[in-house]
């Protein structure tokens, strides 16, 4: 399998930015920085994602919009991710950059509440290794200008991975074959 760094790039321009599910990743995809982190340790992982919030939101948004912040020895189990999560934006919050920053959440089992975990809408979120995404604030307000119904973007999403399903997501991108995304069964 190809690195993480790459196998994330690829996925955000094949299917995020491909397939539309984010319409306003395409004008920072050249800025976008992924940030690998490879360790192990919870703690220390968290460490570095507050390190990373640090330089976001210190950054010009014209160099850095928009960060990844990659972990893939962050835990398989979603519920223990989503955890995690939630105290990652609470860090968020206690750092101050609530206004400023926010933090979008992908993992290879990803699950909505309400959907069964096999239904292929979740695949919206699933990505390659658990992952947090940092975004501005302010980039998002000014994306939302844009487009029409935005509140609609989730269940058209969902809609379009449903009607895409894990064949065609295999046929758009076939290194996620080899992913947690698909070590299990889906429809």
């Amino acid at each position: 399998m190809k690195d993480a760094a790459w196998l994330t790039r690829e996925w955000v321009s094949r299917l995020v930015v491909g397939e539309g599910l984010c319409p306003f990743a395409h004008p920072v995809m050249q800025q976008l920085r992924i940030e690998v982190c490879e360790l192990e340790d919870l703690n220390r992982v968290t460490a570095r994602f507050m390190e990373l919030l640090g330089e976001v939101a210190d950054a010009d948004p014209a160099q850095l919009p928009t960060a990844l912040f990659v972990a893939p020895n962050v835990t398989p189990d979603f519920d223990e991710y989503w955890n995690w999560a939630m105290i990652c934006d609470e860090l968020l919050f206690q750092m101050g950059y609530e206004g400023q920053l926010q933090v979008a959440t992908f993992h290879p089992n990803y699950r909505f509440e309400g959907e069964a975990p096999d239904d292929a809408s979740n695949l919206t979120n699933r990505s390659p290794f658990p992952m947090l995404h940092i975004i501005r604030e302010a980039d998002i307000e000014k994306a939302l200008e844009s487009v029409e119904f935005p509140e609609r973007i989730p269940e058209r999403n969902q809609r379009h991975m449903r009607r895409l399903g894990t064949d065609g997501l295999l046929a758009l991108m076939p290194e996620l074959a080899d992913t947690a995304i698909f070590r299990k069964t889906l429809p």
